[in-house]
């Protein structure tokens, strides 16, 4: 079999810090010890808020650390497309083990696509070959990266459902470039949830 095309070298390959063995069993963060049921602060804290319990889970690929950083700024920000088939093999191989009724990509705001000329986790979805649905919607906020911890967990819903007969009973596994706080793919799943999902998971690209 034809060897496929390298999209990174090996060094660049080697500052990625692949997520594996004992994780947050909520967020998919990388954990240390042996428990495997463990959950991490974060999810401890999303535990006593309203928003809890409707993303069941989330699975995650690398660790967001400073390189991981650099290569986001440059396919998000500087509009390096080409950075998104470095993460089209493991995308896709933990959206086939998640097997799910429909695939939706995190929306961004009309504004906010105008500004960068295409939705960033769509194209990780286009190069990773995985088909998906659009029936998120994304009213226009300020920048999520400009907001404290408190204010993004705080913040009002501004996700909404075109076609709520799209998602009725449907298990969804909604994708993501970064986990951060997880308030945004929380409200999002709420959404998703009160517009008659059966479920919902997600799988981001770091952590």
């Amino acid at each position: 079999m034809l060897e496929k095309e390298r999209v990174i070298c090996v060094r660049c390959a080697s500052k990625l810090s692949r997520i594996e063995g004992v994780v947050c069993g909520k967020c998919g963060r990388q954990m240390e010890g042996s428990d495997k049921a463990i959950v991490c602060e974060d999810c401890q804290k999303w535990a006593v808020k309203e928003r809890q319990g409707y993303l069941q889970k989330n699975i995650a690929c690398y660790a967001y650390n400073e390189f991981a950083k650099d290569l986001m700024t440059l396919y998000k920000y500087r509009g390096d497309y080409a950075i998104a088939a470095v993460f089209a093999t493991p995308l896709k191989r933990k959206w086939m083990e998640m097997d799910k009724d429909m695939t939706i990509p995190l929306p961004i705001s009309l504004e906010r696509r105008k500004e960068r000329g295409f939705n960033q986790t769509e194209g990780l979805l286009h190069l990773a070959d995985i088909s998906f649905e659009t029936e998120l919607r994304r009213e226009h906020t300020e920048k999520q990266s400009k907001k404290t911890r408190k204010e993004r967990i705080e913040q009002e819903q501004f996700f909404f459902v075109e076609n709520k007969i799209a998602v009725q009973s449907k298990e969804i596994v909604l994708i993501d470039d970064i986990y951060t706080t997880g308030a945004t793919l929380h409200l999002a799943a709420e959404a998703l949830i009160k517009a008659g999902a059966k479920s919902v998971s997600s799988l981001t690209i770091f952590r």
